[in-house]
Order: C-alpha cells, then sequence, then structure tokens
C-alpha cells in the first residue's frame, strides 16, 4: 500500500509528451491552444468609423458641409471632394479617402444635403471617432501565445485571423466500464438484489463539465473470460480506460487478474486512503498497443469512486493537455484522528460546510457538497486543506 503522495508522483512520470489535433473553431472554447495565433494582417485592417455619423476633414475648422455620398459598411473608401463638404458615414465602414474625423448624429443638425454643428458643440479634431489602422495590432504580431486555454474572447482573434479549424493540443481518449451482475440500465426497474447504475452516470458526468466525457460507456459482467474480452475490446486506441468496481479483494474482485491476463503492467494497488483504498492503477505497454494505454481499477462504491475519479484520473486527463488545477485550499480547521501516513476525504459545501456521510456507499450525502477536502497529519492540512471542486459547481 502506498501514501497519496506516492501515487501522484507515479502517475506524473505517466503523463505523454503533447500532441495537436484541430476541432472546428466553435469547438475550440475549452481547449489549449497548439501553435502560437500571427496576425496575418493589421487590427483594424483599415481606418475604421466608429460612430455613425459625418466624415470631413477636420483642419478646414468650418461648422457646416454639404453631404456629397454615403459610406457603408463593407463598401470600398469613396472620395471625399471640394472644401466643406462631408460623406455621412455608418460605424465600422472605412473611413472616406479625404477625411480624418467623424462628426456623430447627436452633434449636428441636418436641412436636405446640409449638415452643421449645433450651437457649442466645437469644432472636430483629427482622429475624433476613427479607430486608425493597426491601432490595435500589426501583421506579424503574436496575438495568442501556444498553451493560451481558449475563452470565448479568444475566438474573435482566431476568426479574425481566419483560424478555421484551430489547432489545439490532444484531449485524452479514454472509455468508462461498469463492472457487476447487480447493475441494471437507469431505465429498468431493477430486481429487490439489483440496483441502477449510478457510479458511471456520476463519473461521466463529472468529466464532461470539464470537457472531457468518455468516449464509450458500458457494463462488463462478473465473469472472468467475458471480462477478459470486454477490456480488450475496450483497449485499442485508448489513452486511458476506467473501470468502477471489481477491484478490491472479494470473491468477484476479477479486475485486476483480468488486467493482468491481457499484459496490462501494475502500477499500484491500493493507497493509504480512506474512502477510496483498494484504488488500481496499471499500463498496458507502447509494445502491445498503438501507445500506452493507463487502466484505473476505482472502488465499486459510489463515493470512493467518485473520490478516486475526481482525485486521481481527472487531474491526470487533465495534465495530459496541459491544463492542470491548480491547487486549492480552504480554511476549514478539522478535530481529526488520522493515522499516521493515513488521508482522508470528507464531502465538503461552500455555503455549508463539512458533509456527514453514512459510508462510502451513502452517494446521497454528496448531494450537498461543491467538492471534497484533502486531510492528511501535516499541521497546514489539518487547518486548510485542499479542496477538489465538482467541476461544474460556481
Amino acid at each position: 500500500m502506498i501514501s497519496v503522495a506516492e501515487a501522484d508522483r507515479r502517475l506524473a512520470g505517466l503523463i505523454p509528451s503533447r500532441s495537436a489535433e484541430t476541432v472546428a473553431l466553435e469547438r475550440a472554447v475549452g481547449r489549449i491552444l497548439a501553435e502560437e495565433l500571427v496576425a496575418d494582417r493589421d487590427g483594424p485592417p483599415y481606418d475604421r468609423v466608429a460612430m455613425d455619423g459625418y466624415a470631413v476633414d477636420a483642419s478646414e475648422e468650418v461648422r457646416t458641409w454639404t453631404i456629397t455620398g454615403l459610406q457603408l459598411a463593407g463598401r470600398p473608401p469613396l472620395d471625399r471632394t471640394g472644401r466643406a463638404t462631408a460623406i455621412e458615414v455608418a460605424t465600422g465602414a472605412v473611413l472616406p479617402r479625404g477625411c480624418d474625423a467623424v462628426i456623430p448624429y447627436e452633434t449636428t443638425q441636418r436641412t436636405n444635403d446640409t449638415v452643421g454643428l449645433k450651437d457649442g458643440e466645437a469644432f472636430p479634431v483629427s482622429g475624433r471617432h476613427v479607430h486608425r489602422k493597426g491601432t490595435d495590432f500589426h501583421q506579424g504580431d503574436v496575438l495568442l501565445q501556444a498553451g493560451t486555454r481558449l475563452l470565448s474572447p479568444h475566438l474573435h482573434s482566431l476568426a479574425s485571423a481566419g483560424i478555421d479549424p484551430v489547432a489545439v493540443v490532444r484531449r485524452p481518449v479514454w472509455a468508462l466500464a461498469a463492472t457487476g451482475d447487480e447493475l441494471v440500465d437507469i431505465r429498468e426497474q431493477p430486481e429487490a438484489w439489483q440496483i441502477r447504475r449510478s457510479n458511471a452516470a456520476a463519473i461521466a458526468g463529472e468529466a464532461a463539465a470539464w470537457g472531457l466525457a468518455p468516449r464509450d460507456q458500458v457494463v462488463l459482467p462478473d465473469d472472468q473470460d467475458k471480462l477478459v474480452r470486454g477490456i480488450e475490446q475496450l483497449l485499442p486506441d485508448l489513452d486511458v480506460l476506467v473501470l468502477t468496481g471489481g477491484a478490491s479483494a472479494g470473491v468477484l474482485d476479477l479486475v485486476p487478474a483480468a488486467l493482468k491476463a491481457l499484459g496490462v503492467e501494475t502500477i499500484f494497488h491500493k493507497i493509504n486512503q480512506r474512502p477510496g483504498k483498494p484504488l488500481w492503477c496499471g499500463r498496458l505497454p507502447s509494445s502491445q498497443q498503438g501507445s500506452a494505454t493507463l487502466v484505473f481499477g476505482l472502488p465499486g462504491n459510489p463515493v470512493s469512486s467518485l473520490f478516486a475519479f475526481r482525485r486521481y484520473v481527472l487531474p491526470w486527463l487533465l495534465a495530459c493537455e496541459g491544463r492542470p488545477p491548480a491547487e486549492r485550499r480552504v480554511k476549514a480547521p478539522m478535530a481529526e484522528r488520522i493515522p499516521p501516513g493515513q488521508t482522508i476525504f470528507v464531502p465538503w459545501s461552500d455555503t455549508l460546510g463539512r458533509q456527514d456521510t453514512h459510508g462510502s456507499g451513502d452517494f446521497l450525502a454528496l448531494a450537498g457538497s461543491t467538492g471534497f477536502l484533502e486531510i492528511d497529519n501535516d499541521p497546514r492540512s489539518l487547518k486548510e486543506p485542499r479542496y477538489f471542486p465538482w467541476g461544474g459547481v460556481l
């Protein structure tokens, strides 16, 4: 049995080098940019009208102009000709040639094709209400660095540079397999000795909240041969396989033996923690697959399985993509008596504090939690434990 810290160390050593894949621009939010974004032209690419009104030559210092044209957005620039003339302009349009300022509608009075400043309004100033070409950036400038986690504002820059699809860091591909003959589909009416498979729903939901929904979800039986065949069918092209149940020491805890039969090497089995002690982890080497596949065998109890996934599997998946979650702590002094070397996980609510459970099967107790605390005998941990929030919790 190993410590939580040792489990973290072993998993950190298994994070693969990053590679790139492409996704459609509209699906790029939340992904990690794989290549720097370089501007293909100035921003804005032309002298841009910033207010609806009239474009003029401010150097003339006149208060009345004759309107000679209408400059609409998306049209080539018009030419202003003649002294004391103006061109009516729309926001977003290119500034007409021969103009250097825009007078907003609200500062003027118009009669037919003549427009003048209202009493008390000052002469226009060169550059007023004009967004000059290249003010924001120049062609060749780096707009976004590789490694940027893309948010909706970043899509402005990508779209403006004509980037679609977008090169992003490859996201790990994983599958989720629930084991156990007692499990029935969520929509079925279980017998008195059966249960609906809720572990998979919670784990897949937690992963999806972080943008990491599993590729496949299956149920495997408590039969050694069928379990081996089922796992074997899942493994190709996977980065990670997550199994729930069958990882402890009971008569039907068949997962470790099934994985051994498939050549999966054990990385660790059992962590000095509560709940979730039986957690199993192994790896199918790349010599037997296209690439190495990491395999997790989570405990079958609902609280244990969800905690183990959020604490170990999810951070590993995120780290592969280059977005490991930042460490968070809360001030929550604990009067726990924790055995030396052990770590405990405690459901926690941002508003209600500690949430007690009736054991690792009490999934209902988690409904009021926003995450869980990790506590050990370290003095800081007893006063300010680490906090692992559920995905999707604001």
